[in-house]
């Protein structure tokens, strides 16, 4: 069954050796552009190609002091979509960060700019999973495992 696979970009391969980190899908995206494509009434990705997608940090923090707010707005979007991404990508996605993702009582990414990015607020706090010994973070399209 696909999901989102929330990783940070250096527990990928590439950058790491193949075999070491999470392999990184092929097809990369933009957050924004991601966020726009799933709202549109074609379905604009190709099945059984999983996804790369980076840039939700700089779109939540272009959102200070409302990141609240919009980490809402985004997981209703997200909610909304999953039929659609199981039923026709079907296929994973993977949510990429180049900061450290961290899980305490709930999951952030620790930014220089947000002390704690509140991802949580989006995908929930799903418990650690690890691949040759870095950890990513899965979660169900209609984000019903975070919380």
């Amino acid at each position: 069954m696909p999901n989102y696979y929330l990783v940070q970009k250096d527990h990928l391969s590439p950058p790491l050796a193949p075999g070491r980190g999470l392999p990184a899908a092929k097809t990369h995206i933009g957050f924004l552009d991601f966020l726009r494509d799933l709202q549109q009434d074609t379905f604009a990705f190709t099945p059984y190609d999983s996804l790369y997608v980076e840039g939700l940090e700089d779109v939540l923090l272009a959102a200070r002091p409302k990141i609240p707010e919009l980490a809402g707005n985004i997981r209703r979007i997200l909610q909304k979509s999953a039929l659609r991404l199981q039923n026709d990508l079907s296929a994973d996605v993977q949510i990429v960060f180049r900061n450290a993702l961290v899980s305490g009582d709930t999951l952030w990414v620790e930014h220089p700019a947000e002390r704690r990015m509140p991802i949580h607020l989006i995908f929930g706090s799903p418990r650690a999973e690890e691949f040759a010994g870095y950890a990513y973070y899965r979660v169900s399209f209609n984000l019903s495992s975070a919380y």
